[in-house]
């Protein structure tokens, strides 16, 4: 059993563990691998190797063993070339040398005597990596600056990789985001960015944007991630910036786009007002020549658009389409320093601003029901790089970042749901004042070493957190009516105290691998990853329905995998893998606890209507609601004793086919995930459907954050990746896949997204709600004559399910989850996605070193319909029968089906982009 004294000297001393443990790809670095052959085809030892980086002047010197082998880690993405000499032999250049992040480059190069000329080759560019083991796309930097993006998020890039599908989550402001492998959600990736972890500890998105200009190149990783990354059952995203070359250069840039430009949604009222104008400039070159350099971006975003608000039944003639600004700046600045032939450091710093007005209006939802939202966030990495000797490399990166994540209801009136909440809801927002501020602080070292045929690596991280939160639901009460007047409340729920709290923890981690070559078409990778959150599940709280907690110490994670070529020239690649990953507790739920425990914190209240219940005497006021009506005791959240990180056993098979002696290269992968411990949340105080009442008396509901959620992911891809003719580049996949879980999220979509019956958690199993059977992406960048290139991406996915509810709370559990007997969760299917997006870019040569763009971007340019899945009206009812009331009358929502909103029809986005 671990204290928390002892765990610095176990994370040393399984660090100190790493020569005896038999690395896998880089996480933000590269590497490469040469084999150097004499004429006769034999090991050429003592050959003196030189990789250097063409952009930056970078030099990397190793000299290759008795096997005839030399390995250069952790370099940075970016162009390569090689020379390699020894004496009696004539030198050899290679140039061209494309370097991926994450990827391991094989080279074989044969030397000739010194008799013959010095020979000077050019190296193949790969789309994909050939020798990965984990399953991953890289998004290349030709594909971030020529394809099309929506509003120039470059993490929508991420969709182009196969099995990545869409977020529907809207209630954490996550909508649209990328769900990569097996996650329920977009809350459950890890997000690397420049080697440290920018996951955002509270709601696991990224706790920094940055403007596309500032991306190098990205990794999507799907599944069987390097030991390095940790924090995530499900994918990973690692994001590598850009630090600046020995070529002065600039770009200024602007795109536009307004009503005129885009179709209006069928759902419009009429033609809807839009403007959207995105701005900024780049610059970056050498402060010292082949010694330091910087690189500099801003970017500044004003969108004007509106949120379509249509309510239902007697409030259907209120149907409007709300002002919904938006407001972004973006800045950032990477600077890298040579210190020495042996020693190199670099500096990353970004921060970004984001303002949005109505938030969280649409739907059923009006103005009133909105937020004013607003977030600021800043990020600061240093990194510091030592070549020890020809076997020995150290990585060593610190991160401080601060953000703060506030949002403001719109109105200080109470909030009226009609109809349970099917037909309107105004007044002050359900989700409330929010709010989120605090520091976050991480080190990281990484140790490589080679030795013979294995090459070691291992290192420590320590991550620490110290937040606010202030999560304050219904700030001035909520009233549930039946009907769609006032003249029959449900219920008048309401809080009693302060839920501003302070939440830190301390998150150790410790990993060593070692990536072993068999043979020379055979490399097998074993690693050992550790990780402990010491106060993720609030090991010290005390309650009265608290008891013993311990903290979770067990994530011991063995992974396994290998790379096998078999005829050794990279025609026929066989990789694959089995490991177990261990995500992390994000901090919403032990948030909660602390705030809406019922005994400190925000107290939860709630009152009925007697007259509902047979008790005319205790019939609720709506102008004396706190005094009137049946008060119920105090409702709380709490984390159950024994609540453990969730983890997932991943296991994936795959080959990649080089297509005769082309450039193309086909994909197949296979994939097998399956989660456990995966916290869910559920009424541990309700005694079930059939008989209704609580448990214990003194409380109301208690919503247990449990480990009682799990998941299954299968799915076949296949993909067809590389390039051909003249520079153009093709990438496309097919997914089928299948992904299912109990819960999707700990904090689920109020007031549906609760179990039906809280007792009966396994009848929770069902489909994920990003599940899509059925996923094609293709893409591609075409270069045509007179400097116009082409480049397309198509997505199409067979539907996202929603789950049929009732429509009313008929068990009187006090959520509106309930569903009739016999269905399932998320058994219907909901609308298929479809969208083509094109950019076309016509290049001016102004001078020597200058370019001038003219962009025209076109999205969902076949004017597709794609309805949102999360506006759907999935009540079948307004209201009818209850388990005290089984002889009342169902009252049909003629509305059951019906979409409230699309995703966005055809827009048109002009841009101009000047390099010099």
């Amino acid at each position: 059993m671990l204290t928390r004294k002892s765990i610095p000297a176990f994370l040393c001393a399984l660090l100190c563990a790493l020569p005896a443990i038999p690395s896998l790809a880089q996480v933000n670095k590269s590497v490469i691998e040469v084999v150097v052959l004499d004429q006769e085809g034999g090991a050429l030892p003592g050959v003196t190797v030189t990789v250097t980086r063409v952009e930056t002047g970078f030099q990397s010197t190793a000299v290759t063993g008795q096997n005839g082998w030399s390995r250069f880690p952790a370099l940075d993405p970016g162009t390569y070339e090689l020379v390699a000499r020894i004496f009696a032999f004539a030198p050899l250049t290679q140039s061209g040398i494309a370097l991926r992040v994450g990827q391991t480059r094989r080279l074989t190069i044969a030397l000739q005597t010194a008799a013959a000329e010095a020979i000077t080759v050019t190296a193949p560019a790969h789309v994909v990596d050939l020798y990965r083991s984990d399953t991953s796309t890289n998004i290349i930097p030709e594909q971030i600056q020529m394809l099309p993006v929506a509003d120039r998020d470059f993490q929508r890039l991420a969709f182009i990789a196969p099995g990545v599908q869409r977020e529907r989550g809207a209630f954490r402001g996550i909508l649209g985001g990328p769900v990569i492998g097996s996650g329920g959600n977009a809350s459950q990736s890890t997000i690397l960015v420049d080697g440290v972890n920018l996951t955002d500890p509270t709601i696991g998105l990224a706790r920094s944007r940055f403007s596309l200009d500032a991306i190098q190149e990205f990794r999507v990783i799907s599944s069987g991630f390097d030991t390095e990354i940790g924090g995530s059952a499900g994918g990973a995203l690692s994001i590598v910036t850009k630090s600046g070359a020995n070529d002065l250069s600039a770009t200024v840039f602007g795109f536009f786009r307004d009503d005129a430009l885009r179709e209006s949604s069928p759902l419009a009222l009429s033609e809807t007002p839009f403007e959207r104008t995105q701005f900024g400039f780049t610059v970056g070159g050498p402060i010292v020549r082949d010694r330091s350099h910087f690189f500099f971006s801003v970017e500044q975003v004003n969108e004007k658009n509106v949120s379509l608000f249509r309510p239902a039944g007697a409030f259907a003639d209120r149907a409007a389409d709300v002002q919904q600004p938006m407001d972004q700046n973006l800045a950032y600045l990477g600077l890298d320093f040579s210190l020495s032939d042996s020693q190199h450091a670099s500096a990353k710093a970004v921060y970004a601003q984001h303002r949005e007005t109505n938030l969280r209006v649409g739907g059923v939802a009006d103005i009133s029901a909105g937020s004013r939202f607003g977030r600021d966030e800043a990020n600061l990495t240093l990194e510091h790089g030592w070549i020890l000797s020809d076997a020995m490399l150290n990585e060593f990166r610190l991160n401080g970042g601060a953000r703060k994540y506030h949002q403001r209801v719109n109105s200080t009136a109470a909030g009226e749901w009609f109809s349970s909440g099917n037909t309107l809801q105004t007044g002050a927002n359900s989700f409330g004042n929010v709010l989120f501020d605090g520091e976050i602080y991480e080190l990281r070292d990484t140790f490589h070493f080679d030795r013979g045929n294995h090459s070691f690596k291992g290192g420590i991280g320590i991550q620490y957190v110290d937040d606010r939160s202030r999560i304050e639901p219904s700030p001035h009460g909520l009233f549930i009516y039946v009907g769609d007047d006032r003249s029959l409340p449900l219920r008048y729920t309401y809080g009693v105290g302060s839920p501003d709290v302070t939440k830190k923890t301390t998150i150790y981690s410790a990993f060593v691998e070692d990536s072993w070559r068999a043979r020379p078409n055979l490399t097998i990778n074993a690693g050992l990853r550790y990780d402990l959150d010491t106060d993720g599940n609030n090991p010290d709280f005390t309650h009265p329905l608290v008891g013993d907690r311990k903290v979770d110490d067990d994530n011991i994670q063995p992974r396994l995998s290998f790379t096998w070529d078999t005829n050794g020239r990279g025609k026929y690649v066989v990789r694959g893998g089995a490991g177990l990953f261990t995500g992390r507790y994000l901090l919403i739920p032990a948030v909660v606890e602390l705030q809406q425990n019922g005994v400190t914190g925000l107290r939860r209240f709630t009152r009925l209507n007697g007259a509902l219940f047979g008790q005319p005497g205790l019939a609720l006021d709506v102008e004396r609601p706190t005094t009137t009506g049946i008060p119920l005791p105090v409702s709380i959240m709490l984390l159950e004793d024994n609540l453990e990180a969730p983890e997932a056993m991943q296991v994936s098979l795959g080959m990649t086919t080089r297509l005769s002696e082309s450039r193309l290269y086909l994909d197949t992968d296979l994939i097998y995930v399956k989660g456990d411990k995966e916290i869910t949340i559920r009424d541990t105080n309700w005694r079930g459907n059939a008989t209704g009442g609580r448990f214990n008396p003194a409380w109301d509901q208690i919503n247990m954050f449990t480990n009682d959620g799990r998941s299954e992911y299968k799915a076949l891809v296949v993909g067809l990746n590389g390039t051909f003719g003249k520079g153009h580049l093709l990438t496309g996949s097919v997914t089928a896949g299948n992904k299912k879980n109990i819960s999707d999220d700990f904090s689920p979509e109020f007031p549906g997204g609760f179990p039906n019956d809280p007792t009966d958690i396994g009848a929770e199993w069902g489909r994920a709600r990003t599940d899509e059977r059925w996923r094609v992406v293709i893409s591609g960048i075409f270069r045509l004559p007179w400097m116009v290139t082409v480049a397309p991406i198509y997505q199409y996915g067979s539907g996202q399910p929603f789950t049929r509810r009732l429509g009313y709370d008929w068990n009187g559990d006090g959520k509106n989850s309930d569903r009739p007997v016999g269905v399932k969760r998320f058994d219907e299917n909901g609308p298929e996605f479809s969208s083509l997006s094109v950019r076309l870019t016509k290049t001016f040569v102004l001078g020597r070193s200058s370019n001038f763009d003219f962009i025209v971007e076109g999205f969902n340019v076949i004017n597709e319909t794609n309805y949102d899945v999360t506006s759907v009206d999935s009540a079948l009812f307004l209201n009818g029968p209850t388990r005290v009331n089984p002889t009342a009358a169902y009252i049909v929502n003629p509305n059951y089906g019906r979409y409230r909103a699309t995703l966005p029809s055809r827009e048109l986005q002009i841009g101009v982009r000047w390099s010099f």
